[in-house]
C-alpha cells in the first residue's frame, strides 16, 4: 500500500496525471478577409491551403460566416459562394456571425436580430446540401451588449432560436498581424513577409501561455480553450505553423462542442461594457478581480502596428 502511495505521488509530480490540454479552433469572417485584394483563383487556393492545414492536424474548426461577403454589387457572386462551400465540403462546421457584421453596441436589438436571421436563411440554405445546419453564434467584435438589458435580450433571443453562443478564451491581435501581412504581401519582399509570419507565431505562443495562466488563476486548472482567429492570408500561409505551436505546447484539438462541455463555460458573465474581450477576462471582471490580475498580457509589437497602419494606444 505504501509503495502505491509513493507511485501516485511520483506520477502526480511528474505531470503524468496532469489534465490534458485541449483547444477548439474558431475562425471568423468567412469566406475571407479583404477579399478585394485577391483574384477568385487566389481566394480559392488560400482557402484550400488553410483548410488542408486544419485537416492535416486533425483540428475540427468551426467557421463563422458573414454572407454579405458573398455578394458583389448586390448580386450573389458564384465564385465567392463556392469559396464558402469549401468549408462544409471538407467536413467543417459553419456558424452564424450575422449577415453584415454589425456592432451590437451600435444598433438596436431588433435590427441586429433581423441581420442574424437574414444570414441564417442564406447559410442554412446552402448547408442543406451537406445535411447540416448552424448551431453556434459568434458575436461580431465579441460584443454581447453594453447594458444588462441589451445583453439579456440578445441572449434570450439566441436561446429561443436554438443557438449556442460561441465564447472565446484566447483573444488576440491576430487581425492586426493579418493586416500587416497583407500590406507586405504586396511588396513581394520575402524577408519581411517571413518576418511578420514568424513574429505572429511567437506572439500567439505568448498569448496562449498568458491565457493558460489566467485560467489557472481563475479555475485552478487549464480549461478547454477556445481560440479566435480569422480567415485571411496570414492564416492561410501560417495555419500549419500555428497548429504545430499548439501541439508543441502539449495541446490536442477538439470540436467547439467538446470544448463547451467544460464546466467553466457556465461561469457567470456580468460584463456590460463596450469592449470585446476574452471570456476569461469577462469572468474575472465579473468576480471583481483587480487590475493586477490582468498584468503582463502580451501586446502587439509597434512595428506590426505600423505595417498594419494601426495606432498604438
Amino acid at each position: 500500500m505504501k509503495s502505491l502511495l509513493i507511485l501516485f505521488i511520483f506520477l502526480s509530480a511528474s505531470g503524468l496525471f496532469a489534465q490534458p490540454k485541449m483547444a477548439a479552433i474558431t475562425i471568423d469572417d468567412l469566406p475571407f478577409v479583404r477579399m478585394g485584394l485577391f483574384s477568385n483563383k487566389e481566394l480559392s487556393q488560400k482557402t484550400d491551403k488553410l483548410l488542408t492545414a486544419l485537416q492535416t492536424q486533425n483540428a475540427p474548426a468551426t467557421g463563422f460566416v458573414n454572407m454579405s461577403k458573398v455578394y458583389n454589387a448586390g448580386e450573389l457572386d458564384s465564385a465567392r459562394y463556392n469559396l464558402l462551400r469549401q468549408w462544409p465540403g471538407k467536413g467543417f462546421d459553419l456558424g452564424n456571425h450575422t449577415f453584415s457584421h454589425y456592432d451590437y453596441n451600435e444598433v438596436s436589438c431588433s435590427d441586429f436580430v433581423n441581420d442574424i436571421e437574414k444570414n441564417e436563411a442564406l447559410v442554412n440554405g446552402m448547408l442543406k446540401e451537406y445535411q447540416k445546419t448552424m448551431v453556434y453564434f459568434r458575436h461580431p467584435y465579441l460584443h454581447r451588449g453594453n447594458s444588462e438589458a441589451k445583453a439579456d435580450s440578445l441572449a434570450d433571443y439566441l436561446r429561443g432560436r436554438n443557438y449556442t453562443e460561441a465564447p472565446v478564451t484566447i483573444d488576440n491581435a491576430e487581425w492586426i498581424f493579418a493586416a500587416a501581412y497583407d500590406s507586405v504581401l504586396r511588396t513581394n519582399d520575402q524577408k519581411i513577409i517571413a518576418q511578420v509570419g514568424n513574429e505572429y507565431i511567437h506572439y500567439m505562443e505568448s498569448k496562449l501561455r498568458y491565457y493558460e495562466g489566467q485560467s489557472e488563476k481563475l479555475f485552478g486548472r487549464n480549461i478547454r480553450q477556445i481560440l479566435l482567429i480569422h480567415a485571411n492570408s496570414l492564416n492561410s500561409d501560417y495555419m500549419g505553423d500555428l497548429l504545430q505551436m499548439f501541439v508543441k505546447n502539449g495541446y490536442s484539438f477538439i470540436s467547439l462542442q467538446t470544448a463547451l462541455q467544460d464546466g467553466s463555460y457556465k461561469t457567470p458573465d456580468l460584463y456590460y461594457r463596450n469592449g470585446g474581450i476574452s471570456w476569461l477576462d469577462r469572468w474575472a471582471l465579473t468576480q471583481g478581480k483587480s487590475r493586477d490580475f490582468f498584468k503582463n498580457e502580451p501586446g502587439c509589437p509597434v512595428s506590426v502596428m505600423k505595417l498594419a497602419q494601426v495606432e498604438s494606444e
